[in-house]
């Protein structure tokens, strides 16, 4: 009778550690996932920016394209006879078509560089997703070794330990989707 005693004490004790040590993983877990929507958040934002500041670059270069035509076009009717009113003319134009190039270029970079951040944000959301089903397992494997605790039920603690393995896996796969 003792011996079953003990038996069921030294159970008790490793359904309450294992229980513990789950616990442990779910927080981390719920702490990483919690990191990373925000690091996902931040990203995106810094990718929606950098559109902005590249259809701004873009606006900016169209502008100086009808400026520039509509120097020429001015120019081209023949109505300012003006010879310094002329040369004023032909100056602005050049100066508009000598700066498109720079302009242009710079709306590409942040182009480019919204495309790099929005890639950045979707890694880093799958990331999180990943973290969250790993706490989810985690949750879960709680739940599982309560019952065995609880009810007695054998079964339950062994799967609950195996389904808490494959939460660690999500949570290391989580933590190195980062980038």
């Amino acid at each position: 009778m003792k011996t079953r005693s003990i038996e069921t004490v030294s159970n008790s004790r490793l359904v309450s550690l294992a229980t513990a040590i789950i616990a442990v993983l779910a927080a981390l877990g719920t702490l990483f996932a919690h990191h990373r929507s925000i690091a996902a958040l931040s990203s995106k934002n810094q990718a929606i920016l950098m559109q902005a500041r590249a259809s701004d670059t873009y606006n900016a270069y169209e502008a100086k394209q009808i400026r520039f035509n509509i120097y020429r076009a001015l120019l081209a009717t023949g109505l300012v006879n003006s010879a310094e009113t002329r040369g004023r003319l032909e100056s602005a134009a050049e100066s508009e078509s000598a700066s498109m190039p720079a302009v242009l270029e710079k709306a590409k970079a942040l182009e480019r560089e919204a495309e790099k951040d929005d890639v950045q944000s979707e890694t880093i959301l799958k990331s999180y997703e990943t973290l969250q089903f790993a706490t989810t397992a985690f949750e879960i494997s709680i739940v599982l070794v309560s019952i065995s605790a609880l009810a007695g039920a054998r079964l339950f603690l062994p799967l609950g330990c195996a389904l808490s393995a494959f939460g660690v896996a999500l949570l290391i796969t989580g933590l190195i989707q980062n980038g």
